[in-house]
């Protein structure tokens, strides 16, 4: 099964059948997702469809080669999606056998705290080679950010000369808040930016989904905001929007849960590091 009909088939479970439509439900998926910080959101998910209250999983081959552990006999394999492929499998702790863990290694989450001056700006110039500009500039305390639609063209300089690619985004950061509440302020707008509520012509990378009601398109970038806040370790005090949700047994509003979780994901990939400006934004020599 392709990746694009897997996901088609997850949105249809989460309309159809009403998964992770209350509440208190969707609050318990993302606090599973923040525990795999180095396993993509999505896979995150597929974990927890397959077995909610997994603590670690790895392949048969890295339980051996890297914990000296391997799946018990008759082991039920976990799936989730492989990059540059179909799927892979993997087992959960309870579901191997062999040397004894340390007890941080139990538990994964791992904590980054305080956001420093030189790694959002690390993650500031990545994000330029990714199209996206980011620009600090001087508000009052009731300013944040936003995001809007560009169309402009840089410059990228390495050894083999040259090229132009194309800027679409451009953020704008209150530059009086502390690194954090930047950080998190660009996560929130990077969020609308990857669920597809500012579409980008030709972009098939950004979703198409304009003209959403307001409600849920800030619900889903404040999803993505927290879900990446705190998969760092980072608290983010604009959690308390999604709260009025969470704490209740309600329902959430009409949102897709699959768009959340891969924006997620290409925004932790664009944090790890860019080395080029991204195919999609090369400009074509005429």
């Amino acid at each position: 099964m392709e990746k694009k009909e897997t996901i088609a088939e997850l949105d249809k479970l989460f309309q159809e059948v009403g998964t992770y439509r209350y509440s208190a439900d969707y609050r318990e998926l993302l606090v599973f997702a923040r525990k795999f910080p180095k396993i993509a959101p999505f896979n995150a998910m597929l974990l927890h469809i397959q077995k909610p209250g997994s603590i670690m999983v790895a392949t048969a081959g890295e339980w051996r080669i890297r914990f000296g552990r391997k799946p018990i006999p008759g082991a039920r394999p976990l799936v989730i999606l492989k990059p540059f492929g179909p799927v892979e499998f993997v087992y959960e702790l309870n579901d191997t056998e062999g040397q004894e863990l340390p007890q941080i290694i139990e538990q994964p989450f791992e904590a980054i705290g305080e956001v420093t001056r030189a790694m959002l700006g690390n993650f500031i110039d990545n994000l330029y080679l990714s199209g996206i500009r980011v620009n600090l500039q001087n508000y009052g305390t009731d300013f944040a950010g936003q995001v809007q639609r560009i169309n402009e063209t840089a410059n990228f300089t390495n050894s083999k000369g040259t090229i132009q690619f194309k800027q679409y985004y451009c953020i704008t950061v209150n530059e009086n808040m502390d690194n954090a509440s930047k950080l998190a302020t660009i996560y929130h707008e990077l969020g609308h930016i990857f669920c597809g509520h500012i579409p980008c012509p030709n972009q098939k990378y950004i979703p198409t989904r304009g003209y959403l009601p307001k409600e849920v398109e800030e619900f889903e970038a404040e999803s993505v905001c927290w879900l990446l806040c705190e998969r760092q370790g980072i608290k983010n005090p604009s959690a308390q929007y999604l709260s009025t949700y969470l704490k209740g047994n309600g329902q959430v509003p009409n949102i897709s849960l699959t768009n959340v979780l891969k924006a997620a994901g290409e925004i932790e990939q664009i944090r790890k590091g860019v080395s080029r400006p991204r195919k999609e934004l090369l400009v074509k020599e005429k």
